[in-house]
């Protein structure tokens, strides 16, 4: 754990900027950028829409196929970091980012963009796990818990930042510049990882080679999700298109974690999750990144269909995302090592249960603080019990075995990601339908009362100067559009009521961690040396004895 990264200059050459904090920049603006721009996308997907002319039935594709390119990618990366060496791997994986990011930059339809975003989230998810493990061990012993400063700002923020800056670019009504930004970071990440990066590694030839019928059934798993979740949204399970590709999957996944188990050097080492300290971590971690996507995906629908929030309050809302976020990286910094990962994941599953218990009566006339406060204990909640579900797992057992727990868990946490977000915009589509017709039933059965209130509304525009017809044809509107807002909200309200189970989950999870022991400290305390006896002191014993 505390061996350092250095790269092989002579003291001359050696700059005065510390190797961790290189090898940390490498990993912030590696991938940071992916987790910025499909924050991003979620929330600026209309003005992206309008700019390429895409349906509606479009907008799911990019996010959904880099989302399962991003998971696909994760556990090759320690296996192509072992083989082709870490600085040839990060450097080929950045270039190949910096083209995702140039066809995204230029695109003209959707399927330019789809590509470009594809093979980002490949990119950047065969890089997740080569680079961070080496961010971590670069950081002196003393100062190692300052590591998960730099894992909560940089990564876990830029989720808040890419959401930010999402909204900006509603502000500005263009999208383009966002991807230019990921091209910056790309080629900011070749500069100084060329130089910064060990130019002589020893390649790892003497690890016996992958179990290949895993990698296969790993592979064929993804591709297979492929049509289903991009046609789920639109057709629903019923579909042809979705339910026989989607049990063709399960099963696929079933026989994969079999052959995994059984395997002598798997693809993702599922046993080494066996024991009741890493499972636990896993569930908080599992279930903090679910959680996440429900918030994400809830909130920002109801900012802007039911609150109508204009962009640069939009804009706001993320940025106190972020000051939760920053505010947890500080407090994890300070007492990760003195009160483990069990009971900083409770403090944050309270955190994201009182959001929950809050957004489940959500109404429109809800004030901008409250919401803005909301979104910082949201920011702060999620990324405490998700990092401290991450590095508990890592960290609960030997620590030789610690990559391949962490593998494990990312690959898990970004297959369920990748596969809950279509699933979330099917159940928002189909929930919002099936409460729409429940209030137009319910307004037939009161159709007196509904004319009154069409009648009263009709009254108070023609006061307003209007003619009888463009008032009743405005009433009608309202009441419609009313009824819609109304239907969409009861939607946004279920998916907080999962959400707060989400959050029980995350709290029973932590408190099994807290029961299991706090695991390995990041910072490690010399070991005391034995208390010999002088040479005196020796005589002394013997001539008593």
């Amino acid at each position: 754990m505390s061996q350092l990264i250095s790269t092989p200059m002579s003291e001359k050459e050696r700059v005065a900027v510390p190797q961790y904090l290189i090898i940390s920049l490498l990993t912030i603006f590696a991938i940071g950028p992916q987790y910025f721009s499909n924050l991003a996308y979620t929330i600026n997907q209309v003005i992206i829409q309008n700019g390429l002319d895409m349906s509606s039935n479009d907008l799911q594709l990019p996010s959904t196929l880099s989302n399962l390119a991003f998971a696909l990618g994760v556990p090759f990366g320690p296996v192509l970091a072992r083989r082709f060496g870490l600085k040839a791997h990060y450097l080929t994986m950045v270039f190949i980012f910096l083209c995702g990011s140039l066809i995204n930059a230029v695109s003209t339809d959707v399927a330019a963009l789809t590509i470009g975003k594809v093979i980002q989230g490949l990119s950047a998810g065969t890089l997740f796990l080569a680079i961070l493990p080496v961010s971590l061990r670069s950081f002196p012993n003393k100062i190692r818990n300052t590591f998960l400063f730099m894992v909560i700002t940089g990564l876990f923020g830029a989720s808040a930042v890419g959401a930010y800056f999402g909204a900006v670019s509603l502000s500005l009504d263009a999208w383009r510049w966002l991807y230019v930004l990921n091209v910056v970071s790309a080629v900011l990440c070749l500069a100084v990882g060329y130089y910064g990066l060990p130019k002589s590694e020893e390649h790892h030839g003497e690890h016996e080679p992958l179990d290949k019928t895993g990698v296969f059934l790993f592979v064929l798993t993804m591709i297979s999700l492929v049509i289903p979740l991009c046609n789920l949204m639109q057709k629903g399970f019923t579909s042809y298109e979705v339910w026989p590709f989607l049990s063709v999957a399960v099963i696929l996944a079933v026989l994969f974690v079999i052959v995994d188990l059984r395997a002598k050097t798997p693809l993702v080492p599922f046993r080494t999750l066996k024991a009741p300290k890493p499972i636990s971590g896993t569930i908080m971690a599992i279930a903090s990144h679910a959680v996440l996507i429900f918030a994400i995906a809830g909130i920002t629908g109801f900012l802007k269909n039911n609150v109508s929030l204009s962009p640069s309050y939009l804009s706001h809302f993320f940025l106190w995302f972020f000051v939760g976020i920053l505010i947890t990286a500080i407090l994890k910094t300070l007492l990760y090592d003195r009160l483990g990962a069990g009971v900083l994941g409770f403090i944050g599953s309270l955190a994201i249960i009182y959001v929950c218990l809050s957004w489940r009566n959500l109404v429109p006339t809800v004030t901008l603080p409250k919401l803005y406060f909301q979104a910082a204990c949201l920011g702060g909640g999620v990324s405490m019990a998700l990092v401290s579900g991450a590095l508990g797992t890592a960290l609960a057992g030997d620590i030789h075995k610690a990559s391949m727990r962490s593998t494990t868990l990312h690959t898990m946490r970004n297959i369920v990601g990748a596969v809950l977000s279509p699933l979330l915009g099917w159940y928002l589509s189909r929930q919002n339908t099936v409460n729409y017709e429940q209030i137009r039933s319910h307004l037939g059965e009161f159709d007196a009362e509904t004319k009154l209130e069409l009648a009263q509304m009709t009254r108070k525009l023609m006061g307003s100067g209007m003619t009888a017809a463009q008032a009743q044809s405005t009433a009608s509107y309202e009441l419609i559009a009313n009824t819609k807002r109304a239907a969409i909200l009861g939607a946004y309200h279920h998916l907080f009521t999962m959400m707060l189970v989400l959050a029980v989950i995350i709290l029973l999870a932590s408190i099994g961690k807290i029961v299991t022991g706090k695991g390995l400290s990041l910072v490690q305390k010399p070991k005391k040396p034995l208390a010999l006896p002088g040479p005196k002191e020796r005589v002394t014993a013997d001539s008593h004895s």
